[in-house]
């Protein structure tokens, strides 16, 4: 494995601020962030068999299985510009997957070097997705605690309706905490297992987030526990 190759995984509860944070070590470090929502997007824009095949199964009513998105995954990891490591968000979701990604990893001899656990109290994940904003028009997203239109209901970018996105109601993002709770939050004792885990309150500032994970990654960087 390279000396220098940094992969580093961000998980936690939905609504935590992963897609936030991910971009920060990203910019500061020179690592890539990999959003798997979004790279699994770009491949269905595209037209890619991968994401023909995804867009199929989202038809049907179906996930994408496990394979499909670590081969979505997989072939960003295989580019160039991923060198050095990743920052990703959104993968994986639970321990079959997080196996399934060492042993990928292992094929081309890199592996996971630093799984970040942010983490917040049910209340706080509850209190931040009933938040949720969207312009009905452009689909910007905004939030009434954190980052609300200049007018109150109007899309600053196109002037659109802002509402609460259809889909925003308490039994859903229960269900959801739920789900994450049954699936996902099981990877902190793998990653605990292999080393690699390291907490960060999730539940503060966004700027004082990322001045932890920045201070977590200086130490793993310098090989410190």
């Amino acid at each position: 494995m390279q000396q220098d190759y940094q992969g580093i995984v961000l998980f936690g509860p939905p609504r935590v601020g992963k897609g936030v944070q991910a971009g920060i070590p990203g910019r500061r470090q020179g690592l890539p962030h990999l959003s798997t929502g979004e790279v699994i997007r770009e491949e269905i824009r595209q037209g890619t068999e991968l994401g023909k095949r995804v867009d199929e199964a989202v038809s049907r009513g179906a996930f994408a299985d496990d394979d499909l998105v670590l081969g979505i995954v997989m072939s960003r990891i295989d580019r160039p510009e991923f060198r050095s490591g990743f920052v990703m968000d959104g993968f994986p979701r639970n321990v079959p997957q997080a196996r399934m990604l060492d042993d990928l990893l292992a094929e081309r001899g890199l592996r996971v070097s630093c799984a970040l656990f942010i983490s917040a109290p049910d209340e706080v994940v509850l209190r931040r997705l009933l938040g949720r904003r969207i312009c009905s028009r452009c689909q910007n997203d905004y939030h009434e605690e954190f980052k609300r239109p200049k007018q109150a209901g109007i899309c600053d970018l196109c002037g659109g309706a802002v509402k609460r996105r259809h889909d925003d109601d308490p039994a859903t993002h229960r269900e959801r905490l739920a789900t994450y709770h049954r699936q996902t939050e099981p990877l902190w004792e793998y990653y605990e297992r292999a080393g690699l885990l390291r907490r960060i309150n999730g539940d503060q500032a966004i700027e004082k987030v990322a001045k932890e994970i920045s201070a977590v990654l200086g130490k793993v960087g310098a090989g410190r526990p």
